[in-house]
């Protein structure tokens, strides 16, 4: 009885075995399709659906002529993409009617993706734009937008309708407060946006005028019969009192703070 010897489908004979074979030796033959199929398909574990054309199709997704790659029919750029895990550009252009040029994200690519694809390669090193911030730290920026979609971390509004002020380590003004964050931070407040001048405010100084009283049956030098004298009068009061602008020149920004 004819009996070929391998270990993959290839070396099967599809003439083995003859009609005039032995039936003893049936089992070894029926042993030998079953190792090689085995041998062949080393990884399948379930029912392989796929048909005649997308097994065919997908032996010859790439084409190419020694120069240009090209894509056989059927197979589509996407689907290429998808299997060698290649996605579409993170980061395009937009640019504005007086030709800024401002970077944009793809659809459906987010800030957290774009951080992680910028971080180091290696964990246990890896670094994004965080590490610019540490928590405590203050970002200023002219978009409303918080610092949480672009850096990643936990943000708050910070000094709404206040400006900086350098630390004074040799104290500060009775009139500063201290103020709480949302994280339990606190810091020294104080200014106002106007002011009313009090009293003790205003640089001491007088007003008054010089009054001649001429008593009745006098000349205009005076005469034995009256005596002429000079006396001091308050002048009549002006001014509203109000509160003034007590604000710089300023520009508006969103400041924030990071928490976490």
């Amino acid at each position: 009885m004819a009996l070929e010897t391998g270990s993959y489908i290839d070396s099967l004979v599809t003439a083995n075995p003859a009609a005039t074979d032995a039936l003893s030796q049936a089992d070894d033959h029926l042993r030998l399709i079953k190792s090689t199929l085995k041998a062949t398909f080393p990884n399948i574990t379930g029912a392989v659906t796929a048909n005649q054309s997308d097994l065919n199709s997908g032996n010859a997704a790439i084409l190419t002529d020694g120069s240009t790659p090209t894509l056989a029919s059927g197979i589509t750029a996407v689907e290429v993409k998808t299997l060698l895990g290649v996605t579409e550009s993170s980061l395009g252009i937009a640019t504005a009617e007086d030709g800024e040029v401002t970077p944009t994200l793809a659809t459906g690519i987010t800030a957290t993706e774009v951080r992680d694809l910028i971080g180091a390669a290696d964990a246990s090193t890896a670094a994004t734009l965080l590490t610019a911030y540490p928590v405590g730290s203050i970002y200023t920026s002219a978009l409303a937008a918080n610092p949480s979609t672009l850096f990643g971390g936990t943000w708050i509004s910070f000094a709404q309708g206040r400006v900086l002020v350098g630390n004074d380590d040799t104290g500060s003004p009775d009139s500063d407060f201290v103020a709480s964050s949302a994280d339990g931070s606190t810091f020294l407040v104080g200014g106002a946006k106007t002011h009313t001048l009090s009293t003790d405010e205003i640089p001491s100084h007088t007003h008054s005028i010089s009054n001649f009283e001429n008593p009745a049956g006098t000349g205009a030098t005076g005469s034995a019969n009256g005596a002429s004298s000079f006396s001091s009068v308050d002048t009549n009061a002006t001014g509203g009192g109000l509160a003034h602008n007590n604000v710089q020149p300023y520009i508006v920004v969103y400041i924030w703070l990071r928490t976490v």
